[in-house]
């Protein structure tokens, strides 16, 4: 069966594909690393940024690699992707401004 390029029936392009697996291993690098936009050393809120960017870059990867980029699961990872990118920023600033008010008080 001949299908032409860009057929959402034959899957992502091989360069959505290749950033989906770059995207993944940038994450786990990041998950690993004591650099983080949160420190780690903050239980629970440490980890908060390092599971979103785990997550989305885990649906995105699903999302790429499923065959059929017309079905309802890909258009599904498409919405929870951006909503986990979204909860896992506002998270990060609320609980950073947070801490960062709460060092403040204690500082003065």
């Amino acid at each position: 069966m001949n299908q032409q390029p860009g057929n959402p029936l034959e899957g992502a392009s091989p360069l959505q594909k290749g950033f989906a697996v770059i995207w993944m291993i940038a994450s786990l690098l990041y998950t690993a690393s004591p650099i983080d936009a949160v420190p780690d050393a903050i239980p629970v809120v440490g980890w908060l940024d390092d599971i979103g960017l785990l997550l989305t870059a885990a649906m995105n990867v699903v999302q790429q690699f499923a065959k059929n980029q017309d079905s309802a699961m890909v258009k599904i990872l498409k919405y929870a992707k951006w909503f986990m990118i979204l909860m896992t920023v506002m998270v990060a600033l609320l609980f950073g401004g947070l801490i960062a008010a709460i060092i403040a008080l204690i500082v003065k």
